[in-house]
């Protein structure tokens, strides 16, 4: 047997024992695995995750829609939507904590840190977002489009720090 790929040996091994010794089901198994193993060019054309560094405006905006990616903007850039969507999963995986969005803000910037209340002596459950505008300066609409949309993957008994915009991010510019 092959130990990588859409063959029919690997596909029938994936049935379970039980489901092996039922001569139906096994016969309609190998009919299933014969005819998939015979389309291997249909079915990697399915394959979404991996090329999400080459998919197309139209259909990242499709796929975010989808994967309900909330927190999405059909305003982004081509490679930020990119960026969006393949950090999507952990964002989902991780919603609620300082990982998720730390991953969802480094999407539209990159190298985004959070900096916990404990970590900058802050008031108890609040948070900082360290930015770095360098590459793009400083647009206070998208940073505040940016903040809004924190509420969808932050944990909910945590808060932005309060103050201006500009004292809620500690904006690097170097």
């Amino acid at each position: 047997m092959n130990s990588h790929g859409l063959t029919k040996e690997n596909l029938l091994f994936a049935l379970p024992a039980a489901l092996r010794e039922d001569p139906t089901v096994l016969a309609l198994a190998e009919t299933a695995a014969e005819f998939l193993s015979g389309r291997p060019e249909e079915i990697d054309r399915l394959r979404i995750y991996p090329e999400v560094g080459r998919l197309g405006e139209p259909l990242l905006d499709i796929l975010a829609h989808d994967f309900k990616v909330d927190w999405w903007d059909a305003d982004y850039s081509l490679e930020e939507k990119r960026r969006t969507l393949a950090g999507s999963w952990r964002v989902h995986k991780l919603l609620g904590t300082k990982a998720a969005v730390e991953t969802a803000i480094s999407a539209i910037y990159p190298e985004t840190k959070v900096r916990e209340w404990f970590e900058y002596g802050g008031k108890p459950y609040h948070f900082r977002i360290d930015v770095n505008v360098s590459n793009e300066g400083l647009d206070k609409a998208r940073l505040r489009q940016v903040l809004d949309r924190v509420q969808f993957y932050k944990n909910l008994r945590s808060h932005i720090a309060s103050g201006a915009i500009a004292r809620r991010l500690l904006l690097r510019t170097q």
